[in-house]
């Protein structure tokens, strides 16, 4: 039998999608938010999917997009990947996906010819190129519009070569790219809002940059958590979550310093610093000392000691609390067993309180009233004597400054006479900016300026002979800032002796102690040449804070 008719029947016969409807999906998008703001591209890319759904038939059922998100990386995006979620998910499938151009689809390149190989073979869904027409319903297109998927991966590399390195030029000189944080305004060419244009970026401090300069304070100051941080800005009209606020305290945009990922180094940047870098630096010590992040909640009259008490065995902050059923406050250590002491007297205690501790302690740093002019006079002298030495430390310093600008005046002219190369240049340069740094970071830091300082000693002195009484009539603000002004470093709870122990206390209240005890020790008061003769007080902390 030569007839191959009958043999028709057994051949295999080719399997179709049948589709309902030619239903499809459309996909819209645009790189950035200027993109989205001004030129109305996503509205015009949706009308060209509507146009080319109608010259073939299709029926866009459903529109994903509509919105601004970077190519960068596909499932980033947060409207492609539920694109890519619902084609999975769904039991109805669309025909097709109507995407304008392949560009506005991925620019991932591999990644992006996977994912729609994975669409076309394994999900039955094509993909159609608007703007040209390509698809994926034959091989042929299927390769067109890899092709193309490519060549939007080869166009985003290739803009990256020439942008990149302009960015990091741009960021070098200590230019800022990215949005300036709270506390800023931020003027330059490319501006959404057109009352910050400027032909020149320019970063500001705003008014709401001047009120962050005080919270910064107040972080310094290791008295307060974000939460009270949170609460007092918004007295001031500033709402900043706490969570945000450690973000702020570790950004060195604050401090004058531009980091990004782009570059190997921080830059110094140019806009004014709302705090120095020195003053940054503190506020990251009180970060690391507390080390669990522990965010205290409002602080009640009850306990005014809370963070300021400390176990003196692991350092670590006692935390206050109620007890509800004998409705009495308490300070305990969370990790030292038997680290723990009332906050009142209570007529059943058996040890004295956490307050009656403090007032002792207080007591010992009270000056007796008939030793106040001698003490001052002694004070007098000592302060006389550190400007004297300020004085002479200061002029070394300018001297060392400008011998330090000459030598780069002098290096800059021998990098244009050719004398020098450029790799000698940076190295030098590097070396001698940090010496101008060192130097200008010490001169800012060092000059204390007294004036009137027999008035302030009479205030301070004042306090100083009833200071436990102070405490014990003011509010829990006051008591807090006289609490961090006489410890910087808090209180620390002995617990097996119950007393309170201190490290460095400041200098100035240390020092009118010691003068009222030996003054007190001598009634001639000949002690006053050993004391003299101790030695020089640091530069920093002597002078006389006593809250008002």
């Amino acid at each position: 039998m030569n007839n191959l008719d009958y043999f028709k029947k057994y051949v295999p016969s080719k399997k179709e999608n049948i589709y309902s409807s030619l239903e499809v999906w459309s996909y819209t998008r645009v790189s950035s938010k200027e993109q989205f703001d001004n030129n109305s591209s996503i509205a015009r890319q949706y009308e060209e999917n509507s146009n080319c759904a109608v010259k073939n038939n299709f029926t866009i059922v459903e529109h994903f997009g509509g919105t601004y998100e970077s190519a960068k990386s596909d499932f980033t995006r947060k409207e492609f990947k539920r694109l890519i979620d619902k084609v999975k998910t769904s039991k109805k499938k669309p025909y097709a996906i109507l995407v304008y151009k392949m560009s506005r689809f991925s620019r991932s390149g591999g990644g992006a010819i996977g994912l729609v190989s994975y669409l076309v073979d394994e999900l039955k869904v094509h993909l159609y190129e608007v703007c040209s027409g390509l698809n994926t319903t034959t091989e042929r297109g299927k390769a067109a519009i890899w092709d193309s998927l490519f060549s939007a991966f080869k166009e985003n590399l290739e803009r990256k070569e020439i942008i990149i390195p302009n960015m990091i030029a741009h960021l070098k000189k200590g230019s800022w790219f990215a949005k300036s944080p709270r506390g800023y305004d931020h003027y330059g060419p490319k501006v959404r809002n057109h009352k910050f244009y400027s032909p020149v970026q320019k970063i500001i401090i705003n008014e709401e940059g001047i009120i962050l300069r005080e919270a910064w304070k107040w972080k310094m100051s290791g008295m307060y958590s974000d939460v009270e941080i949170e609460e007092k800005l918004a007295m001031r009209g500033i709402y900043i979550n706490s969570k945000l606020l450690g973000s702020i305290w570790r950004n060195p945009f604050y401090c004058g310093i531009g980091v990004n990922s782009l570059l190997d180094t921080p830059v110094k940047g140019n806009w004014e610093p709302i705090i120095t870098e020195s003053e940054f630096v503190k506020v990251q010590e009180v970060l690391q000392k507390n080390n669990s992040r522990y965010q205290h909640k409002k602080e009640v009259d009850e306990r005014p000691l809370t963070r300021l008490l400390r176990c003196n065995n692991c350092d670590s902050y006692m935390v206050g609390y109620k007890n509800l059923k004998k409705n009495l406050h308490y300070y305990r250590c969370l990790k030292c067993k038997g680290s723990h002491l009332n906050a009142h007297s209570t007529k059943k205690a058996l040890k004295k309180s956490a307050e009656a501790i403090f007032i002792e302690l207080l007591e010992k740093f009270q000056i007796p009233k008939k030793f106040t002019p001698l003490i001052k006079m002694q004070l007098t002298k000592l302060f006389n004597q550190y400007e004297e030495n300020n004085l002479h430390d200061d002029k070394n310093l300018e001297t060392e400054y400008k011998k330090l600008q000459k030598d780069v005046k002098d290096l800059r002219i021998r990098l244009g006479l050719g004398k020098i190369d450029q790799e000698t240049y940076e190295i030098t340069y590097e070396h001698l900016n940090e010496q101008i740094q060192k130097i200008s970071k010490e001169v800012n830091t060092a000059k204390v300026k007294i004036s009137n300082l027999e008035e302030l000693l009479k205030k301070a002195l004042k306090k100083l002979e009833n200071i436990s009484k102070i405490w014990g009539c003011s509010d829990l603000e006051e008591k807090r800032i006289l609490q961090k002004t006489m410890f910087p470093e808090g209180i620390f709870f002995d617990a097996e002796n119950h007393i309170y122990r201190t490290r460095n206390p400041n200098q100035f209240i240390e020092a009118t102690a010691l003068l009222s005890t030996s003054y007190d020790a001598n009634k001639k008061a000949d002690f006053q040449s050993r004391f003299e003769k101790s030695a020089t007080v640091e530069r920093t902390g002597i002078e006389p804070v006593i809250p008002p």
